[in-house]
């Protein structure tokens, strides 16, 4: 019998309820996901409910307290997915893909982290970042929200060949850029291109929760087609006198009516004047996140209440020249028994590649930590932007994509 009381999350309790082995089970595990994080990992789901609704082969025990939140977020899932639910074409370069898992298990994860997808690709293994733009509240998929790049080898790859029912190999979600972890009663969403989509998971999570929290989102394009997500946004703001929606075109005529440039201090003390008392989301291309680093230390926004992701672009290179570094540099591969002469300028991920030896990478600007790796011996210039924690950096840990031997340096690989 379906349930006789209606809420927006009605399809969602009757949808697990359906498919579980009992209606409370279906019902724990559709309410969990709706749950602060902060809840879910003080009490997991086994202590809320009777141990004879789940068992081992389908829930296995939660990691300890001690784990990180990374860890814990990566617990629930296999690494095999399946785009079974649909692609969406959000605008002329923009798609939504929509994974469901395997095993049917639903979904937990913080708003803002990210999925690394792991690819072949003519013949060549290719792994990629890409955050999840749906929200944990809504946990029986799973979206990614992917922009086609001229001459992307993956971005074009997806629009191209991913269908529904097409099995892909994913890992995550992971990644400190979320909600859960730093959050904020007055927070603001900025955003540029298609770092709009941990961002947009962030509000769809509050507005689905229909939190109190007061919100503004700016969200950056080059012209109104290239808005991504604009009718839902123009709804959120429509339906939630707590959410207030900015769209700013850099490449717009006059017949926009809303900000058109670039952003600057001014635009953004206009957009949200008590900016300074806001905590800032801000996610998009590098060069605009030099922008808005800019016009945050022009204000004057407090290191505590300013945090980033960013998508692509150059980085700048503060290393030293590797003419500077005395002899030859070398890298040997512990496990894998290869050793190699480097030449100047060589990463330790280009060191892998040219040995024939694989490393998982996605950003490859020291910034999603995918390709970090056990350093045994030796030292290393690494110019990372925030891949690894401290704790990481205190346990021998480097990344490969932006590191560079200095001397002889011994690998776990």
């Amino acid at each position: 019998m379906r349930p006789r009381f209606s809420s927006p999350f009605t399809p969602l309790f009757w949808r697990a309820a359906s498919t579980s082995r009992s209606s409370v089970e279906g019902f724990a595990r559709s309410i969990w996901p709706l749950c602060p994080w902060k809840v879910r990992s003080k009490y997991p789901i086994e202590k809320r409910t009777s141990a004879a609704f789940f068992k081992a082969s389908r829930l296995p025990s939660w990691p300890s307290q001690a784990e990180s939140n990374d860890e814990r977020a990566r617990f629930l899932f296999d690494h095999r997915f399946r785009s079974g639910r649909r692609v969406i074409d959000d605008t002329s370069d923009v798609r939504t893909f929509v994974f469901s898992a395997a095993s049917g298990h639903m979904f937990s994860f913080s708003a803002g982290q990210y999925l690394v997808l792991h690819l072949t690709i003519d013949g060549t293994r290719v792994t990629r970042s890409y955050s999840v733009s749906s929200p944990p509240t809504r946990p029986l998929d799973l979206q990614i929200t992917v922009k086609r790049v001229k001459g992307g080898l993956v971005s074009n790859w997806l629009h191209d060949n991913l269908r529904p029912g097409h099995d892909i190999e994913i890992e995550g979600p992971v990644g400190r850029f979320n909600f859960d972890d730093l959050p904020s009663e007055k927070p603001l969403f900025l955003s540029g291109g298609s770092g709009i989509t941990p961002v947009m998971s962030m509000l769809r999570a509050l507005t689905d929760r229909a939190s109190g929290h007061d919100i503004r989102f700016i969200h950056c394009a080059r012209t109104a087609n290239d808005i991504a997500f604009r009718s839902e946004l123009e709804a959120l703001a429509a339906r939630f006198s707590n959410v207030d929606v900015s769209f700013i075109c850099t490449q717009e005529g006059s017949a926009w009516q809303g900000p058109r440039g670039r952003i600057d201090g001014p635009m953004l003390l206009r957009l949200a004047p008590d900016l300074r008392r806001r905590t800032s989301y801000v996610c998009g291309p590098e060069p605009f996140m030099q922008t808005v680093r800019a016009c945050v230390a022009e204000i004057g926004i407090a290191p505590s209440q300013y945090h980033e992701e960013s998508f692509g672009g150059a980085v700048g290179n503060s290393m030293p020249p590797q003419s500077a570094v005395a002899g030859q540099t070398r890298v040997r591969f512990a496990r894998s028994g290869v050793e190699h002469l480097c030449a100047p300028g060589e990463t330790l991920l280009d060191a892998a590649r040219n040995c024939g030896l694989y490393i998982p990478t996605a950003c490859q600007q020291g910034i999603c930590g995918t390709c970090r790796m056990v350093k045994l011996s030796g030292e290393v210039a690494m110019d990372d932007l925030g891949g690894l924690s401290l704790e990481e950096k205190a346990a021998g840990y480097v990344l490969a994509c932006c590191s560079r031997p200095q001397g002889t340096v011994c690998l776990d690989l």
